[in-house]
């Protein structure tokens, strides 16, 4: 499949609008790295096939936290070892709140499109 192709809306190419509530669920969890971020990533089924781009994320992980969603920070991991981890900070809680309303009602409009499209095809 060209490259083209595989960024068409009609083959999922623009899933990457996803990222930042896929970001914020995963630090749901507790506070990650950017790089354990990115690994994470993989268990959504948006991209078991093909992986973010690792720069994307960075980019949106420095985008979300201009815009206050997270909170990166310096984490000890042993003796003179340290790495930056970022964290969901509660404008972050309440965006990804605003996603779970807007995923469910994308949902139900999408199954109402899909139920009209099985109609004809």
């Amino acid at each position: 499949m060209k490259q083209e192709e595989k960024k068409c809306a009609c083959k999922g190419g623009n899933l990457e609008r996803f990222i930042q509530p896929i970001i914020l669920q995963i630090l749901m969890d507790g506070p990650e790295t950017g790089y354990g971020i990115f690994k994470k990533m993989g268990d959504f089924s948006m991209f078991r096939q093909d992986k973010p781009d690792v720069t994307g994320v960075y980019r949106y992980l420095r985008v979300m936290e201009s815009r206050g969603l997270l909170l990166k920070f310096e984490s000890r991991e042993g003796e003179n070892k340290y790495k930056m981890k970022f964290r969901i900070t509660e404008d972050g809680r309440e965006c990804l709140s605003n996603w779970r309303k807007t995923l469910a009602e994308y949902a139900d409009s999408i199954m109402d499109l899909v139920s009209r499209i099985d109609q004809c095809v």
